[in-house]
């Protein structure tokens, strides 16, 4: 027990000084309703964590049971159950629900919609991608233009091998 204490203690530490600008550590309640250590609810460098949360940027992880949005830039990792939107994501997104304009990283979740570009990884029942650089893998699977592959029940690609396939598709 006096270990753990002493790594919580070493880590607040470190954390803090650095974050002194931004949030260590979100509890959300509700978009905006939340409370964060330092008292910064727009910028987290650390854990965002609660119900649903709106965050500006988060650096870390974002974690939250219904939706998780950030505004303009996630850099790790963002986990929901049901919905999660993000600006910028560099690392992973987790949910029912996945939305971003940019990824570098990963998208886990039953429809994964990236408006811009995606670098990685989509994995899912749904993925869309405007511009894909990596690999799509799920039933349906669309991306305007691709660098890389797709698997799948139903592949469209349109700069793809062919417009539509079944089972892979893609273009390097």
């Amino acid at each position: 027990m006096k270990k753990l204490a002493l790594l919580v203690a070493v880590f607040m530490a470190a954390v803090l000084p650095a974050a002194a600008e931004t949030g260590a550590l979100k509890l959300s309640l509700w978009d905006e309703i939340a409370v964060a250590v330092p008292n910064n609810i727009h910028d987290v460098q650390g854990v965002d964590l609660g119900i649903a949360s709106k965050t500006a940027t988060v650096t870390g992880v974002q974690f939250d049971f219904l939706f998780a949005q950030t505004e303009y830039d996630l850099t790790g990792a963002s986990m929901s159950w049901i919905v999660n939107l993000a600006n910028q994501v560099k690392g992973a997104q987790f949910g029912l629900l996945t939305k971003n304009d940019t990824i570098m990283g990963a998208q886990f979740g039953v429809v994964n919609l990236s408006m811009n570009s995606t670098t990685g990884l989509q994995w899912g029942f749904f993925n869309q991608a405007e511009y894909m650089k990596g690999l799509q893998l799920g039933f349906v699977n669309y991306a305007k233009n691709i660098n890389g592959l797709q698997i799948g029940l139903l592949n469209i690609a349109e700069n793809g091998w062919f417009p539509a396939m079944v089972i892979v598709n893609g273009r390097f």
